[in-house]
């Protein structure tokens, strides 16, 4: 856990200042973009969030008329924004929480004005470390720790979840997502068979590839957007459920502990 955080943490600190000439060339609108989405993330993080939320209503209204992306571009970029909106205007979510949120916007602006290693590629670190430490309670068939480890790789995994739309081919994405599906709905028939370990490391690879070669793909957004409403979807659902059954199975574990000392 302290080795993902200190990742993590470092991560947030390579997001630095933005390619302005980069972001020229690519037009006005997606210039100021970056460098307020940038502000607001680095607002966020001094917990400066009265400031955030004024910085993403001005980036609601550039989204709302700005002509310099695709219609998918757009829409993948205002689902974000909504959601970083969401979390800051909320109030009950901690400041991590809040962070990565705007992370997660932060590289979705980026991953769009991005041809050559775009910023999402540098959490490569954060996101497998996190899934190997799933892997180890799959390895230990350890049922106590696995969801808790399981839901902890999905919060990092859907910080760069929208970039890998945007960059990697459909299907490669769909195949990630249908093995994460498999995992939630089978985890304790596969942390008690020889098949589990096997599943667990063709996932693995299949996680490692999104970030192979990552500017040389090009994602086929059109056929993105027939899924999007369901794919960040995925992985919040999946998040919450696997949550869910990690609090009935540890409160079970204390309700048996008890009845054994009665």
């Amino acid at each position: 856990m302290k080795q993902l955080v200190i990742l993590l943490t470092l991560f947030t600190f390579l997001i630095g200042p933005v390619n302005g000439v980069q972001a020229v060339e690519n037009g006005s609108d997606l210039n100021t973009l970056d460098m307020l989405a940038n502000e607001a993330l680095q607002l966020s993080k001094a917990q400066r969030y009265e400031e955030t939320q004024k910085v993403l209503k001005n980036i609601g209204e550039i989204l709302e008329h700005t002509s310099d992306i695709s219609a998918d571009e757009k829409r993948i970029l205002q689902v974000a924004h909504h959601e970083s909106m969401r979390t800051i205007e909320n109030g009950t979510f901690t400041n991590e929480e809040i962070v990565n949120r705007l992370t997660k916007f932060r590289l979705v602006v980026d991953a769009v004005i991005t041809d050559y290693e775009p910023l999402w590629t540098n959490m490569e670190s954060s996101v497998l470390t996190a899934f190997q430490s799933v892997k180890e309670k799959i390895e230990q068939k350890n049922y106590q720790h696995f969801h808790e480890e399981f839901n902890r790789f999905l919060s990092v995994y859907d910080i760069v979840y929208p970039s890998i739309m945007l960059d990697v081919p459909v299907e490669k994405v769909q195949k990630v997502d249908a093995q994460l599906q498999y995992w939630e709905q089978y985890s304790n028939k596969l942390l008690n068979s020889d098949d589990g370990l096997e599943a667990i490391e063709t996932l693995q690879k299949d996680l490692q590839s999104l970030f192979e070669n990552a500017e040389e793909d090009e994602a086929d957004l059109s056929l993105w957007w027939v899924i999007i409403s369901t794919g960040g979807i995925i992985i919040l659902t999946l998040s919450y459920v696997g949550w869910k059954k990690y609090k009935a199975e540890r409160a079970a574990h204390k309700a048996a502990k008890k009845g054994q000392k009665n």
